[in-house]
């Protein structure tokens, strides 16, 4: 009979009905152990009369809610898949840092998840014994049980439910059994005609054998020519009567032998990558901002050469380093004040334009492409900015980004200028309304009040906007405020 156990740990049995032979249940229900305060133990109130089931509660269909009081009340504390941010639903269970029934302290990292944008470790809630209930690998739910931190060791896992009790033995003589395995039969798909049903040597099917292949037909010279030099006679159409292989039809092959043959192609070592957690996000998302969305690109050339300077004098008056994004935010964030058209979401409900101001930086992870956001940029001084942005990149490189981290922008900056890279159009981070690229700072020749060619620090900023939320004039204007602004960075302490 099968058996499982309780969350209790306590083993059951339950029986089919009816009974699998004229004998009867090995076992009656009112003899299988109990657990008082089990109630999944406890004896049916009931027979069924006629569908198949088993004699308590079928193993297959547990309420969720008797579970979780159940266990909260005798086997410890419940590890629940917890629900990390107001837009999160659910998150893959990666990683189980100990063994089923191994000692777990409070504090310590018990598993790790994945969420839509960031990797996370939980730290175990309790002390105790480790009792898994889903394994690593699935997607869960948030809010749904996945362990338990028990106080004694767990007396072991259920068996998977459906599991189906071991097959009766077929009654087969010996004979019967090597031919059987010698024909490559299965006994139980054979009927036994033998006493009680018994599966005799008669019983087993011959194995088919295989008629033998006709020798080619050729003529004496053929034959010679072919075994000296090791021509197989059976792939060769003959031409003579009746399809008889000539000596002709062997020089043919060894000619064609003779020509020399162009080397194979060598094949290439592929490794295959499988698209899965973050990067599989990441395309399907881009992919479809891609498809949906009808963005263009503007371009402008930026004279950057006061932005350097005055970033430099700030360092020295500050005395604390101020990196190029963080100028570069507080003076977006500026002109998106100015154009809050720009400040926008693109939803099915029509265009949400929002008053406070959200920027994300892209950043580049171990993990792939994520966007750490900056919340109301627009009450932050520089050095808020720029300590909040540190702290956000360093916690996304380090995949410990919590989920509102991660959501909620309203426009975003990707700077690929590090890289040298003098402009390019990035794709807009839905439901944004758009991006702006920015490429590397570098001397160019450029021409003065008077007229005269002189050395600035020259960059190109590329501004993509999704055109179902503005046009392209509108779009430029923004552009030009932002290319002043930088131009013009004095106003940056006017700001703060």
């Amino acid at each position: 009979m099968p058996a499982s156990a309780c969350p209790m740990g306590h083993r059951w049995t339950w029986h089919i009905w009816p009974p699998p032979s004229p004998g009867g249940w090995t076992r009656p229900w009112w003899t299988r152990p109990r657990h008082s305060s089990c109630r999944w133990c406890a004896p049916p109130t009931s027979w069924p009369a006629k569908t198949p089931t088993d004699c308590a509660i079928s193993p297959t269909i547990v309420h969720m809610n008797e579970v979780r009081q159940h266990m909260s009340s005798e086997a410890g504390y419940t590890i629940l898949m917890p629900k990390l941010g107001l837009t999160m639903t659910e998150a893959k269970l990666v990683k189980w840092h100990k063994e089923e029934g191994a000692r777990v302290e409070k504090g310590e990292t018990l598993f790790t998840l994945e969420s839509e944008k960031s990797v996370l470790e939980i730290e175990s809630p309790a002390s105790g014994f480790l009792h898994i209930l889903v394994p690593a690998g699935q997607t869960v739910p948030v809010k749904t049980p996945i362990a338990l931190v028990l106080a004694q060791p767990s007396a072991g896992p259920a068996p998977a439910a459906g599991a189906q009790a071991p097959a009766e033995r077929v009654r087969a003589t010996p004979k019967a059994r090597r031919l059987a395995r010698e024909a490559g039969v299965e006994l139980m798909d054979i009927q036994g005609t033998g006493p009680r049903g018994m599966i005799v040597a008669r019983d087993i099917p011959a194995p088919a054998r295989p008629a033998a292949a006709p020798a080619p037909r050729a003529t004496p010279a053929a034959r010679k020519l072919a075994e000296e030099e090791g021509v197989d006679l059976g792939q060769i159409v003959g031409s003579g009567p009746a399809g008889r292989i000539l000596r002709e039809d062997v020089e043919r092959v060894l000619e064609a032998r003779a020509v020399p043959t162009p080397p194979a192609s060598l094949e290439e070592e592929v490794e295959l990558i499988p698209l899965t957690g973050l990067r599989a996000i990441i395309a399907e998302r881009l992919s479809a901002a891609w498809r949906e969305r009808p963005q263009v690109t503007l371009n402008i050339d930026v004279d950057a050469t006061n932005l350097v300077s005055a970033r430099q004098q700030l360092i020295e008056e500050l005395g604390e380093k101020i990196s190029f994004n963080t100028l570069l935010i507080k003076l977006v964030a500026r002109a998106l004040q100015e154009h809050p058209y720009m400040n926008a979401r693109f939803t099915p409900a029509g265009i949400e334009r929002v008053k406070s101001i959200h920027i994300g930086l892209a950043v580049d992870t171990e993990r792939g492409l994520m966007v750490p956001v900056l919340h109301h940029v627009e009450q932050m001084n520089l050095l808020t900015i720029e300590r909040q942005l540190r702290e956000l990149v360093q916690r996304a490189l380090e995949g410990r980004s919590l989920p509102d981290e991660l959501t909620g922008g309203t426009f975003t900056i990707t700077n690929l200028g590090m890289y040298g890279i003098r402009d390019f159009s990035a794709i807009i981070n839905p439901p944004e309304a758009a991006i702006l690229s920015v490429g590397a700072i570098s001397l160019r020749p450029a021409v003065d009040a008077g007229g005269s060619i002189v050395a600035r620090q020259m960059m190109t900023l590329s501004l993509s906007f999704d055109h179902r939320l503005t046009d392209g004039a509108p779009a430029a204007r923004f552009l030009q405020r932002v290319k002043a602004l930088v131009e013009r960075p004095f106003v940056l302490t006017v700001l703060d």
